[in-house]
């Protein structure tokens, strides 16, 4: 096949040679500078953009890619913020796959809401807002917390939280100098939240994982831990039940996703949804502890193949824990954990001297844990017993403008 990559990454992530064969395909990228030297050698042709959100370069490089192919099959994308200059691309190169209507769906929180409603779902009440004004007149109609988030952000990024009993002036003042061009107002549904993650094939799950996370991606991102444990039993099957009709009602019919859901009292809730593997130490628990490689399996579904890994047999429960960067600090200490805490199998911390600033994302952070255990009760034990026992010793750090340690 005539394979397209787009891509914006230059790590381990990057590596589609672990996945694409390059010589029984033909394979073309546009992609980041400095992801060169991951290139394979069988590499047919490659186009390096600048800014891989630009997506009039990325179209137009991923023109010059068709031509040195002489045509193109198949467009991936594994980023979600590349799933809507994929689309355009396919249509503007007439190539099958996800165009933009079916993108919108994953990527605009308003549209994915819209199209969960109309399935008979339940939702959070909302709406687009592109001004103080209006996110304060949503907050005074709807009794309670409420959540503004970019309608195509991710991992909570630039998500605002305006507490229960703010009034218009108070709301107002809070929202002073934000551009909220973009954005939405939810209503913040209280309860546990889940994930659910796995492979579609023809509309039928090939696998599927209930999660249930430990504090949340926003509180993540405003300096907690965040844990999540995989869960059994009848509440973990309406969870998945309630995940895979939501991705019906979205369109989705072969691919990889990520879920997550609000266990409210009154039943399950949809929150949002991500056309591509979930983050963080997700894709390589359900490696370690599961026996499926979602990256790989993704990839060879989107090529018509069959996927290589078979879900281990067992009954063990896998998890993880993130904790998030002290930004503006330095490490100068901070312990080993494997080997003192049941059921955590691997580790990967940052060595003393790592000065943080705040651009680590999921990956580069003060620590990140991986659990494996027989109950999620043992994991979500093991979890508040890493977050207890991991103690770091930190120091301010002096950071210029660009965000490097002066």
């Amino acid at each position: 096949m005539r394979v397209l990559i787009i891509n914006r990454w230059s790590d381990d992530f990057a590596d589609y040679g672990s996945y694409v064969d390059h010589t029984a395909h033909q394979v073309a990228y546009v992609t980041v500078a400095g992801h060169r030297p991951l290139l394979p050698g069988g590499t047919a042709h490659a186009e390096v953009v600048a800014d891989p959100s630009d997506a009039d370069a990325v179209t137009a490089a991923a023109l010059r890619c068709h031509l040195a192919l002489g045509g193109t099959d198949v467009v991936l994308a594994l980023s979600e913020f590349d799933l809507l200059t994929a689309a355009r691309v396919r249509e503007e190169l007439g190539v099958p796959g996800p165009g933009t209507d079916t993108a919108l769906r994953f990527r605009d929180k308003t549209v994915m809401k819209a199209a969960i409603a109309e399935a008979g779902l339940r939702i959070p009440r909302f709406r687009t807002v592109t001004t103080p004004a209006e996110a304060a007149a949503f907050a005074a109609a709807h009794p309670g917390p409420v959540m503004l988030k970019p309608r195509t952000g991710a991992a909570s990024a630039g998500c605002v939280l305006l507490e229960e009993g703010l009034g218009e002036r108070a709301v107002l003042a809070r929202l002073e100098g934000l551009d909220l061009s973009g954005y939405e107002a939810e209503e913040f549904v209280q309860g546990p939240i889940w994930h659910v993650d796995g492979l579609l094939r023809e509309g039928e799950p090939l696998f599927a994982l209930a999660s249930r996370y430990l504090n949340t991606c926003f509180e993540f991102g405003n300096g907690s831990p965040l844990g999540s444990a995989v869960q059994q039993g009848p509440l973990a099957d309406r969870i998945s039940d309630f995940a895979l009709d939501s991705l019906r009602a979205l369109g989705l019919r072969t691919g990889a996703f990520h879920l997550e859901v609000i266990e409210h009292r009154d039943g399950p809730v949809f929150l949002e949804v991500g056309a591509r593997v979930g983050g963080g130490e997700i894709p390589f628990v359900c490696r370690d502890v599961y026996g499926v490689d979602l990256v790989g399996d993704w990839i060879r579904l989107e090529l018509g193949e069959a996927p290589l890994t078979v879900p281990a047999a067992g009954s063990e429960c896998g998890g993880f824990l993130m904790v998030p960067e002290p930004v503006g600090m330095r490490l100068l200490a901070r312990p080993e954990l494997r080997g003192t805490v049941a059921g955590l199998y691997a580790e990967i911390l940052p060595e003393p001297g790592r000065v943080f600033t705040g651009d680590g994302g999921y990956d580069e952070i003060l620590g990140r844990f991986r659990f494996r255990a027989a109950s999620p009760q043992a994991v979500e034990a093991a979890i508040r017993s890493a977050i207890d026992q991991y103690r770091c010793e930190l120091e301010p750090a002096v950071l210029t403008p660009s965000g490097a340690d002066a």
